[in-house]
C-alpha cells in the first residue's frame, strides 16, 4: 500500500542527524547511522553481505520483474541463508521486504511500491568492507598477542620480574612480634647435672 511504502521510505531513508555528544569539545558532532546502516553493521559474515547484495542488486536492475521480489521459505537455500539467519532477515525487513504468504507458502515479498535502489547496494558493499577491516584488525591483534606470549625476551623479562618480586618480599623486615612456643614435657637440667659446673669435685 502507499501508506506502507511511505512508512518504509521514512524509516529506511531517514536523513542522518548531527548530534551533540557529551564529553566532546563544543561543536563536535556525531553522525547518526541510518536504520539500514545499523542493520548492516550487525551482519557478521561476508557470505551474508554477498546474499543481501545479490538480492538487492537484482531488484535494482529489474525492478519490474516479480521473480526478484519474492522469496519462499520452501526453497532450501533461502530457508537456510535468509530465514535461518536473523541478521539477514532483519536487513531485508528494514529494506522494505514484508514477511507474508507467497503463493500459499511462508515467504518474503518486496512490494512493488518499493523501488530498486543502487544506493542500498553501495551501502551493503560498504558494510562488507567495514566488516572485513574489523576482522583483519582482530586477526592482527591475535597474532600480536601470540607473538608476545611466545617471545623469549618477553618470557625472560617476566621471569626476572617474578624473581625480583620474590626476592624483595623475602628481604622485607619481619613485622610480626615473636610468640612464645610451648614445648613438650621434659626435665630441666643444670650445668652441674651434666658435669659442667666447673667445681673441683668432678
Amino acid at each position: 500500500s502507499n501508506t506502507r511504502c511511505a512508512r518504509h521510505l521514512t524509516l529506511a531513508h531517514a536523513p542522518r542527524r548531527a548530534m551533540g555528544y557529551a564529553g566532546y569539545a563544543p561543536g563536535h558532532t556525531v553522525v547518526e547511522k541510518t536504520p539500514i546502516e545499523r542493520a548492516l553493521h550487525r551482519v557478521s559474515s561476508e557470505d551474508a553481505h554477498d546474499l543481501l547484495e545479490k538480492l538487492t542488486r537484482n531488484v535494482a536492475r529489474a525492478p519490474g520483474d516479480p521473480k526478484f521480489r519474492r522469496l519462499k521459505a520452501s526453497n532450501a537455500t533461502i530457508a537456510a541463508k535468509v530465514f535461518g539467519n536473523q541478521e539477514v532477515l532483519d536487513c531485508l525487513l528494514v529494506l522494505g521486504w514484508v514477511r507474508e504468504d507467497v503463493d500459499g507458502e511462508d515467504g518474503l515479498s518486496l512490494p512493488s511500491e518499493v523501488p530498486g535502489n543502487m544506493a542500498h547496494v553501495r551501502a551493503i558493499d560498504a558494510a562488507r568492507i567495514a566488516l572485513r577491516r574489523r576482522q583483519e584488525e582482530d586477526l592482527r591483534a591475535r597474532i600480536r598477542a601470540r607473538a608476545l606470549d611466545s617471545d623469549p625476551e618477553r618470557a625472560a623479562l617476566r621471569a626476572a620480574y617474578e624473581a625480583d618480586k620474590a626476592e624483595r618480599k623475602a628481604a622485607e623486615p619481619v613485622t610480626q612480634g615473636s610468640v612464645a612456643t610451648q614445648r613438650g614435657p621434659g626435665t630441666m637440667k643444670t650445668a652441674k647435672d651434666v658435669g659442667a659446673s666447673g667445681s673441683s669435685g668432678c
